[in-house]
Order: structure tokens, then C-alpha cells, then sequence
């Protein structure tokens, strides 16, 4: 049996489907009911010298709804001292955050937001991190047809679809468009991991390299 840290932090893999289920289509309608109060994430140059467009946030938990960057952003120097709250939205989408509060295998978090990426919409090569492993989760709402997902030296797309969640290397290159004229719905998770997650992911490597 592979440990959970060798799985995030040795196995290269660029992605891993986790075998939990989750309520998504009540999430997307929660996340649609409130589209208006979506922000736009990050500057339009992008950080990083990368480009984007129609990409849009809305933090459930966080220092704030609209402040969905990296705490840095905000003048903290760590996850220990930001000041992270459940924001308003939360009161907003009950089953959301519910599912969070409740199920979802942590006890706390740091960021927890929807994401939103417009018809036509994309996100241009980039990375999140330095750090090669797999972190954090994206969990798919919905996924219209030609929302492709391609990280650098796999073949293939990230095979999202409505209700799979993906654990991600954010420190591989990665690319991002909306081809379809439908708006996409994600909900990506930045927490403390319990042990309860920790074999969740172990649980989930194994059924997917059985």
C-alpha cells in the first residue's frame, strides 16, 4: 500500500480522482443563484506574466467573499495568521456549505471558492506553485462540453465531469478554456488535512491504480 505522502509528494501523477460524492447540482444552482456577486480573480495581466479571461470567484470561506487570492496578496506572510472566516456567501448556499461544514473530510479551511470560468473564457499557461505535488482539490459543479483542463507533458485532458473531484499538481504547467456557451461551476478546497482525508486519498489512488 502506498502512503499518503508518497502519493502526494512522489508518485508525479498530475491528477487524482477521489472517490467521494457530493451534491453538485444543488452546488451549481447555489453558485448560479448568486453569479452576480462573482469577482473577477486575479489581474487581467495575470500573476506570473500569464493572460485570462471571463475567469471569475467568490471565496464561501476566506478573509473575505471578493478577496479570493493568495494571502499574500493581502499582506499576510502565512496560512497560521490570515484571518479566515466563513464569509456571507455561506449564508447563501446551505447545502454548500453544509457539505463543507459537515462532510467534506476536514475540519478546517483556509480558501474555499467557487470558480467560475465564462463561455469563451480561458486561462493561459501558468503555474500555482513551485512545488510539484497534489494540491489542492478542484471539485466540478458542472462541466459543459469543450471545457478542456491540459497539464504540459501528459496526454490527454483532466477528465473532469459534473460531480468528480480532482486532487491536483498546481505546480505542473497548466492551461485552461471554456468552449462551450455555458458558464463553468468549480468549487476549489485549501484546508488543514485530517487523517480521515489522508485515506481518502489513499483510498482513491488505489481504486484508480488498482
Amino acid at each position: 500500500m502506498k502512503t499518503f505522502s508518497w502519493i502526494v509528494n512522489e508518485s508525479n501523477i498530475p491528477w487524482l480522482e477521489l472517490d467521494i460524492k457530493y451534491p453538485y447540482g444543488e452546488m451549481y444552482e447555489e453558485a448560479k443563484a448568486i453569479k452576480k456577486l462573482f469577482v473577477k480573480h486575479r489581474d487581467q495581466d495575470g500573476n506570473g506574466g500569464y493572460r485570462h479571461k471571463g475567469w471569475r470567484s467568490l471565496c464561501i470561506h476566506g478573509i473575505d467573499s471578493n478577496k479570493t487570492n493568495h494571502y499574500e496578496q493581502y499582506g499576510y506572510t502565512s496560512n497560521k495568521e490570515t484571518p479566515y472566516i466563513w464569509t456571507e456567501i455561506a449564508n447563501k448556499c446551505p447545502v454548500t456549505t453544509h457539505f463543507f461544514k459537515n462532510v467534506f473530510p476536514f475540519k478546517s479551511y483556509f480558501r474555499l471558492r467557487f470558480m467560475l470560468l465564462e463561455p469563451g473564457g480561458y486561462i493561459t499557461p501558468h503555474r500555482d506553485s513551485f512545488d510539484s505535488k497534489l494540491s489542492p482539490i478542484n471539485m466540478a459543479l458542472n462541466h459543459p462540453k469543450g471545457c478542456l483542463m491540459k497539464m504540459s507533458n501528459h496526454e490527454g485532458y483532466v477528465p473532469f465531469a459534473p460531480g468528480k473531484a480532482m486532487l491536483l499538481d498546481v505546480g505542473n504547467e497548466h492551461a485552461y478554456i471554456n468552449k462551450s456557451d455555458e458558464d463553468r461551476y468549480h468549487i476549489i478546497v485549501h484546508g488543514i488535512k485530517t487523517k480521515e482525508y489522508e485515506e481518502l486519498v489513499v483510498r482513491s489512488y488505489e481504486k484508480n491504480n488498482g
